[in-house]
């Protein structure tokens, strides 16, 4: 039987990051980002051809039955047409990977990856306080990593790849946890979702 991997999404219609974890070794298997066409192209036009680069993607990469695909869920509703715009983004990515067998367990609240992983608590810090803490963090966790891939030194110019690698660290930690306890993956994301909006309330 072939080794689970996490394939985790920051979804974007302009330009997503991705990132690929192993979840025995908890290695960070490769990172990259997919851009769709620019808005002078029709939404149709632009989200089957994001749609065409996600199939690529996959194939590329071999996602199969073992395999999980998570992605970033939205926070707060600011432009509703946006946030319909990139559900249908994260549908793109969800389908197809339920298209190659892949297992689409949840998703993962940003707010969960603050707390988790960058020991963020209390009072919401603003907007370049947080990356530059992501970015701390990931070169902390993945910089030799990142340096093999040769991304390490222009890795403050790729924030979707920053949220994307944060979301697999925290989705690779649930889906081991699982795993141990012999727990049914999806429950524990669904686990997550109601401390987080107790937290958020």
């Amino acid at each position: 039987m072939s080794s689970s991997r996490i394939l985790a999404i920051d979804p974007s219609l302009t330009c997503t990051g991705w990132a690929f974890f192993d979840v025995n070794s908890e290695k960070l298997l490769g990172v990259g980002k997919i851009k769709s066409k620019s808005p002078k192209f029709t939404l149709s036009e632009r989200l089957l051809d994001l749609q065409n680069k996600v199939r690529s993607l996959y194939i590329e990469i071999k996602i199969c039955s073992s395999d999980f695909v998570v992605c970033e869920t939205p926070t707060s509703i600011v432009d509703p047409s946006a946030v319909f715009k990139l559900e249908q983004v994260r549908g793109i990515y969800e389908v197809l990977a339920r298209e190659f067998k892949a297992e689409v367990p949840g998703r993962i609240n940003p707010r969960s990856v603050q707390r988790d992983l960058l020991g963020l608590k209390g009072k919401q810090l603003n907007r370049e306080t947080v990356k530059s803490l992501a970015e701390n963090t990931v070169k902390h966790l993945y910089g030799k990593v990142l340096d093999e891939l040769g991304i390490g030194k222009e890795i403050h110019k790729n924030q979707d790849i920053v949220d994307a690698i944060l979301i697999g660290a925290l989705a690779l930690t649930k889906i081991k946890s699982a795993k141990r306890s012999n727990s049914n993956v999806a429950e524990i994301f669904v686990e997550s979702k109601k401390k987080v909006s107790s937290l958020t309330q």
